[in-house]
C-alpha cells in the first residue's frame, strides 16, 4: 500500500514487479542460508546425539527420512534424531529472526503517509 500511495497510477505495475523481484531475491538468499545451515549443522548434531551403535549408519540416517522415521519412538536412535532436528532448527530460527529484525530498520525509514487525506483519481483507468 505504501508503494502504491506514493507513486502515480501508471507506475504501479512496474513498482509492484520490482517489489516482487526483491521479495524473491530475499527468499532465495534465505533459502540458501537455511540449506547451508541444514547441511552443515544437522549431520554434526546427528553425530553428537546418536548412540555409538548407530554411528556407522550416520550417512544413511542423515540422507533418508524413511530411515529416520523407521526407528521406534522412545528408542535412543529416534531420541537422538529428534534432538538433532530440534537443535538444528532452533539455530535456523534464531538466524532467521536476527535477519528478519533488519526489516524494522527498513520500515522505520518509510515516510508517514496520510492515506485518508489523499484524493482518489476519478475517471477512466487503463
Amino acid at each position: 500500500m505504501t508503494v502504491m500511495a506514493v507513486s502515480t497510477q501508471q507506475n504501479i505495475p512496474a513498482i509492484l514487479a520490482f517489489e516482487f523481484m526483491i521479495a524473491n531475491i530475499g527468499s532465495s538468499i534465505g533459502s540458501a542460508i537455511a540449506a547451508a545451515m541444514w547441511t552443515g549443522l544437522f549431520p554434526t548434531n546427528l553425530a553428537k546425539y546418536l548412540p555409538a551403535s548407530a554411528l556407522p549408519d550416520l550417512q544413511t540416517i542423515y540422507g533418508d527420512l524413511t530411515v529416520q522415521s523407521s526407528y521406534a519412538i522412545g528408542t535412543p536412535e529416534r531420541d537422538g534424531i529428534n534432538k538433532a532436528y530440534g537443535e538444528t532448527q532452533k539455530l535456523m530460527v534464531v538466524a532467521s529472526t536476527c535477519l528478519y529484525a533488519t526489516i524494522i530498520v527498513w520500515v522505520s525509514l518509510w515516510r508517514e503517509i496520510n492515506v485518508k487525506g489523499m484524493k482518489q483519481n476519478k475517471g477512466m483507468t487503463m
